[in-house]
Parts: C-alpha cells; structure tokens; sequence
C-alpha cells in the first residue's frame, strides 16, 4: 500500500498543470457549499435574534390601510385608540394589552431613526424613507448636506428621485433647493439633494435593519430634533400604531385574535384597511420554513458542486489513463494484479480531492469571514458544513474515479505492448 502511494504521488507531481486545474475546479465548489451554508446560518440567527423579544404567547396587531401611498402617514387614521385598550382588555382569554405609539415599520429588532413618509409640494406628492443624519451615508448632487448648525431647523435633503417627482413635469422644471415641501402637515426647506443611485460600500454598525432581508434604500435626510418633532407630529392625541396582547394559558391564540380583530372592526367600523395580526409561532414557521429551504438549496448546491469536481477528476483520471496505458501494460505483464492497479488510480483520485478540498474549506472560510465586512449580516460557518464538503468531495473523488480507473485495471498487457 506504501509503494502504491509513493507512485500515485509520484505521478502527480509530474502532470502539475493538470492537478492544479483540478484543485480549482475543486476549491470553487467547495467553496460555494461553504459561503452558502454560512450564509443560511447568519439568516437564521438573524431571524431567531430579531424576534426573540416577543414573548411566546404574545400577538402584535397592527393596520394596513388599502391606499398604499399612505405609508406612515396611515396613522393619522387613527387605527388603535387609548379607549380601544379597555375594550380588548375584556375579551375572553385576554392576559393583558399593551398600547405603542410605534410605526408598523418598527417592530421588534427595527430601528427608530428611520421610517416612509408622504412629502408633497402643492398638488405634487410622493414617499420617500426618512432618516436623521446618524448613521447615515449619502452623496450630495446639489446644494449641501445638513450640518451642526441645522440642530433644530426644519430642513431637509432629498433624495434625487423624491425631488424629480415634485419638481419635475413635461411643463416645468423648477430648483429644488430653497423650497418649502409638507411632510405630515410640516413645512422642511430643501437644502440639498442627495443621489438615489449612489451604491452603499459599507453598512454603519449604528444602522439597523428593519427586517432580515432588508436593503439600505435612497432615503431623505433630517435634523434629529426635526425628527423627533414630524413623529410625534404624526401620532393623533390618544392615538396609539401597534397593539401588543398576551394571551392567557389554556386559551387558543388563533381564537382570540379573531376576537380582537372583530372587536376593531366593530370600534372602528368606517377605517378604510385592515387589522392584521404577528405572533411568534408564525414567525417561527416562517423561520423553519426558511431555514429548511436554505438548507435544500445547499444540498443542490453540494450536488452541482460534487458533479462539476467529479466531471473534473473523471477527464483527468482518464486522460491519465490513456498516457499510462503502456506503463500500466509492462506492469501487468510483470505480475502486477488488476486491483493493484485499480486502487493506484482511486489512491491519486482520492488525494486529489481531499487536498481541494480542504483547501476549498479554507478558502471558503476565508471568503465567509471577508464578508462579513460588506454584507448587513454576519454569516456563520459551521464545523459540521466543513466536514459535510470534504467528505463529499472525496466520496465524489471515489465515484467519478471509480470508472478510469476500472478501465486502467482492464488494459490488456499484451494488446499494450505491442501497439
């Protein structure tokens, strides 16, 4: 077995272009399998942290109007109000209710500095994402960004997609800058105007996502203090955005959010939309759901992976072969064994695919830990998805290695010789 290893390493080292071809071929795959496990592990850490707040038999109800365009401005709706407390609080199987001035788009694991508003200009009108300058990076086409000497002014910088929409028609265009726009029944003057096409290269460690699968989109920019001024501008007296009920033991969740939800419907009987509901055991189906579908889409790309390598090493191994095939005939006529022969050409299989893929895990592994710099998550490698790669890559080493290597212990030593 020894001499059998001496002489699969020593053809090896012979053909270098070759086993460096198919170390590439091998690294790529592996390292595929590894980023996208990596990758599925951050998501479903990121989904399990983003809601590990909800207490397990608590409901979030919150408001969906039917205009869209509404977007955070929905609450001047009304959709929740102080009275409605007391009269959820007395439905069957109700623990306690909690009231939050909180705009749908902030739920748990959300940020505070960041939500959709409606700005108009006169009879124009569009959404734009607000934020306040912490945290945020954007790129200044015209006029100026906000600085210290805003603090407490209503100013704002738009971006350049909210600004063509109100300053821009077939009959007029008008500068932007130094005008008065209305974003909830507040007047901001424009002072610049930001790109909306600029491509972020980082995210901020101060600025969180609203949801797991969210990007940084083009957002507006206003002071802080003008911020806290527009939402609290936006939530009417006594009105309230989300309703958080924790239901009692013993009582179906299902049931009494139909109650609560009729109950609503009954309070508040002309509100053009509907209340809807969130609870943990949703979110977790939906974690599993994705988490399993993760999971399927690294097993395909295993597969992918392991018949591009084995594809790789089956011409290799073949081609090798065919170079060998006198060497392999003078062997045989000396008394060598078929099965010697065929393990020498599973033996170079083998090696050939356990060194890529070790070195596709490093690589791998590396390149998770790279990104962990650029993407708005930290994807997480795992040991078993290291082991899971190598194992599967030398079992492909042993199959698609299988076939040449038949073929080599089947050479006819004579038909060889003298060919």
């Amino acid at each position: 077995m020894v001499a059998l290893i001496k002489n699969s390493l020593a053809n090896l080292k012979g053909h270098k272009l070759r086993l460096v071809i198919a170390f590439i071929w091998i690294i790529i795959g592996i390292t595929s399998v590894v980023f996208v496990s990596a990758v599925g592990n951050g998501m479903s850490a990121l989904f399990k942290s983003t809601f590990q707040t909800i207490a397990p038999r608590t409901e979030i109800f919150y408001f969906e109007p039917s205009d869209k365009q509404l977007g955070a401005n929905q609450v001047l709706l009304a959709p929740f109000l102080r009275s409605d407390v007391q009269e959820i609080s007395s439905i069957e199987g109700v623990e306690k209710v909690e009231a939050s001035k909180k705009f749908p788009e902030l739920m748990p694991g959300s940020t505070e500095n960041s939500y959709s508003s409606g700005v108009s200009f006169f009879d124009k009108s569009t959404n734009t994402a607000i934020k306040t300058p912490e945290g945020a990076h954007y790129k200044i086409i015209k006029g100026r960004a906000l600085n210290e000497s805003d603090a407490g002014q209503r100013v704002i910088v738009l971006t350049s997609d909210a600004a063509k929409d109100l300053f821009e028609s077939d009959e007029d265009k008008q500068d932007p800058i130094g005008k008065g726009v209305t974003v909830s029944n507040l007047t901001f003057e424009v002072v610049g105007i930001s790109d909306s096409n600029v491509t972020y290269d980082k995210v901020d460690k101060k600025f969180k996502k609203s949801g797991p699968f969210d990007v940084e989109e083009p957002f507006s920019v206003i002071p802080q203090e003008a911020y806290d001024i527009l939402t609290g501008a936006n939530v009417k007296s006594g009105a309230i955005n989300t309703m958080v009920v924790t239901v009692k033991e013993g009582h179906n969740m299902n049931k009494v959010a139909d109650s609560v939800k009729e109950t609503l419907n009954e309070l508040h009987p002309g509100i053009n939309g509907e209340y809807k509901m969130q609870d943990q055991s949703t979110i977790q189906k939906s974690t599993e759901a994705f988490t399993k579908g993760i999971d399927k889409f690294v097993k395909v790309i295993t597969v992918v992976a392991m018949i591009v390598g084995g594809v790789g090493i089956m011409n290799i191994m073949y081609v090798s072969v065919m170079e060998r095939n006198k060497e392999i005939g003078i062997r045989r006529a000396l008394g060598a064994k078929p099965k010697t022969i065929l393990f020498q050409f599973l033996i170079e299989s083998v090696f050939i695919t356990s060194i890529g893929g070790i070195l596709g895990v490093i690589v791998g592994y590396a390149v998770t830990i790279y990104s962990r710099g650029i993407m708005p998550f930290k994807p997480i490698p795992s040991f078993n998805s290291f082991v899971y790669a190598v194992v599967t890559i030398i079992l492909t080493g042993i199959i698609f290695g299988l076939v040449p290597a038949y073929k080599a212990s089947k050479v006819d030593p004579i038909k060889i010789i003298y060919k």
